[in-house]
């Protein structure tokens, strides 16, 4: 065990900078496909549980993956101490998650499915049992280069509006570019806006605050509002591009440390060109 006075590396200096407390990163990974589903009427307490979840059950196929409950609340940022409105936020969330379908087919022949299966939680032992259906595994295993979205857990939770969630793993999927133009049809339906805001109120509500939210994640962002007859017919968002992050392997240490790396040298700004950058090859060796 290293003792009190010894030296930190350059990589855990860096990581405690940013990570204060020692808590180690949580990576949620994603199929792009799951942003297209919208997660409707979720809270923005019962995203921070969902995409705990999602964390966990990566790359574990149909495994059954058990929490803690004392785990979920760190991972998700719970913020009330009563077990009793946990555990009721616990079984909202799932009767919510049963409601999201993934329709395959047509309208003459199809088949619907929802994401989790084996959804239990026991209080007295304190932990939570949950699987993803076998229907839905492409969602959180097999990565394919250009075709996931990975973010940081504790970012996602750190953001107060439940739009802000939505619209902030939406733009990962383009970190890679900087670029995302959505049509307004689209825009209110991923991120399951009320029919009867207008665009004053998407203004007020949604865009102004999450853009200032945005601004130690995404660069220099900034969002262009096309009109066609007078209205608002698309959003063009653009920002500072993110270095882009291979699929993350199951079960493959190198590949994680690898990922957290390039997490780590995203958050400190070292820019792109990685292997050229001093401190980054001070990070890599150490």
């Amino acid at each position: 065990m290293r003792g009190q006075n010894d030296m930190l590396s350059p990589y855990e200096v860096c990581y405690n900078v940013y990570n204060p407390g020692g808590v180690n990163m949580n990576v949620v990974q994603i199929k792009n496909e799951l942003n297209i589903i919208p997660l409707k009427d979720f809270s923005a307490i019962e995203l921070n549980l969902f995409f705990s979840l999602c964390a966990k059950l990566r790359n574990e196929d149909t495994k059954k993956v058990r929490f803690t409950l004392t785990e979920l609340k760190e991972l998700s940022n719970y913020k009330s101490t009563s077990q009793t409105r946990f555990v009721k936020d616990l079984e909202t969330l799932y009767d919510k998650i049963l409601q999201v379908t993934y329709k395959v087919g047509n309208d003459q022949n199809f088949k619907k499915f929802t994401l989790f299966t084996d959804y239990e939680v026991n209080v007295y032992d304190n932990y939570l049992d949950v699987s993803v259906n076998e229907n839905f595994i492409h969602l959180l295993n097999n990565f394919e280069l250009g075709n996931f979205t990975i973010f940081e857990l504790n970012e996602l939770t750190s953001f107060k509006s439940n739009y802000t969630k939505n619209l902030y793993r939406l733009l990962k999927q383009f970190k890679a570019t900087g670029y995302l133009k959505i049509s307004m049809k689209d825009f209110r339906e991923r991120l399951s806006i009320p029919a009867s805001y207008r665009m004053s109120d998407i203004n007020k509500r949604i865009l102004s605050p999450s853009l200032a939210e945005f601004e130690q994640v995404f660069f220099n962002i900034k969002v262009k509002k096309i009109k066609r007859n007078r209205e608002v017919s698309a959003l063009e968002f653009t920002f500072l591009p993110q270095k882009n992050i291979k699929p993350v392997a199951a079960n493959n240490k190198s590949d994680n440390n690898a990922e957290e790396l390039q997490f780590l040298a995203n958050s400190l700004h070292l820019g792109d060109n990685l292997e050229n950058n001093p401190l980054y090859s001070a990070l890599k060796n150490s």
